[in-house]
């Protein structure tokens, strides 16, 4: 829990920065559909993110525009994955600059996942040209409770 407050407070933190360098107002709509993406599970997609935010009236434009930002401002990632159809998926970017996940194909569990060598051969890589900031890997299949079923 502690570690989510901290996530979230570096995430306002980013999102104030990023409406200051843009010559954009803040918002208190814009702050509430944060703190409605942190207090969904993730991966989240924008239905579902719009679902919980009509209960404060906010509306589905609002929503997006706000995604976008988010996006933007680097507070969140937008992942399209292949969910028996292709959809968005968004997700909270952590304070850590590595990030990965197994994704079952059939059911849609999430599992993080640290593979420390691979974790280490992506830091230590040498980029021209580039500044690596943070990486997702995302692994697709079944999981074992789905291979059970068949």
């Amino acid at each position: 829990m502690i570690k989510r407050v901290r996530q979230y407070n570096h995430a306002r933190s980013r999102l104030n920065k990023y409406v200051k360098a843009h010559g954009m107002r803040p918002s208190r709509v814009r702050n509430t559909v944060l703190e409605m993406a942190f207090n969904l599970h993730q991966p989240f997609t924008a239905e579902q993110l719009i679902e919980v935010c009509a209960i404060e009236r906010i509306s589905a434009g609002t929503v997006y525009n706000a995604l976008k930002i988010f996006v933007e401002a680097e507070i969140i990632s937008g992942q399209q994955r292949q969910r028996g159809h292709l959809l968005t998926e968004y997700e909270i970017i952590s304070e850590s600059p590595r990030h990965m996940q197994l994704i079952c194909t059939k059911c849609g569990r999430v599992t993080d996942l640290t593979l420390k060598p691979i974790a280490r051969d992506i830091e230590e890589h040498k980029y021209t040209n580039f500044q690596l900031h943070h990486y997702s890997l995302i692994l697709y299949g079944e999981c074992k409770t789905c291979r059970k079923k068949q």
